[in-house]
């Protein structure tokens, strides 16, 4: 199958983005399935096709909100009332307890919220010093080889220690919670809303290749 509108690194991305998308969703590709598939549109009702779930018109996002919302409330991080869709998170989740508020919400909800991550100045080192331990691979391989192994080793830091929030506000973390958590914040569980879901497909696989939805949506396989 060619992309039309996407480059290599695109093109190879997308592909790795659609096992997880069958691992999200508990299904499966059949053999060469794919490779009839003409643009993003058609890939969109491939997907929702193989999910095969009864599709109801509730909205996702409303029910999302109400399970945060009943989440933090249940956990005494704060009230009911103050939980609004433009409540900042900072607010929900002050930067000296973050890390184990966050917990606490993750195990109400029975999934991880993964909003935490180190400043962007020491990620955008991290960046900065794998391309220079990359290329010094190729002259002192036995430096380029520590500086990459140091680089590792600071992600790892930056996931493990990052106290940062990703996203800003109540509505952003909704947002993400659909985009990543679909199924498991639906009320009625084993249902899907079809004409919705290929919103939150298209969000996903523009937030998980990098592209911009526009770019996504008028992708051609041909």
């Amino acid at each position: 199958m060619k992309h039309q509108n996407l480059n290599g690194n695109e093109i190879e991305e997308l592909d790795l983005s659609l096992i997880e998308l069958e691992k999200m969703y508990n299904f499966k590709f059949d053999k060469n399935e794919i490779n009839v598939v003409k643009n993003f549109d058609e890939l969109c009702d491939l997907i929702i096709k193989k999910i095969n779930l009864k599709n109801v018109s509730s909205c996702t996002s409303q029910q999302a909100f109400y399970k945060l919302r009943k989440s933090i409330s249940k956990t005494n991080i704060a009230n009911h009332t103050d939980v609004k869709i433009e409540t900042k998170l900072e607010e929900i989740f002050p930067r000296k307890n973050r890390k184990v508020l966050i917990k606490m919400v993750d195990a109400e909800l029975g999934f991880k919220l993964n909003i935490l991550k180190a400043p962007d100045y020491i990620t955008s080192s991290l960046f900065v010093a794998a391309i220079i331990s990359f290329i010094l691979l190729f002259f002192f391989w036995k430096a380029g080889l520590i500086g990459m192994t140091i680089v590792i080793f600071g992600f790892y830091l930056c996931d493990t220690l990052g106290n940062d929030l990703k996203i800003k506000t109540v509505k952003n973390l909704v947002e993400k919670v659909v985009m990543e958590n679909y199924l498991s914040v639906r009320t009625e569980t084993n249902t899907i809303n079809k004409d919705e879901l290929k919103d939150v497909l298209t969000m996903w696989f523009s937030e998980n290749l990098g592209i911009e939805e526009n770019r996504i949506k008028s992708a051609s396989f041909i």
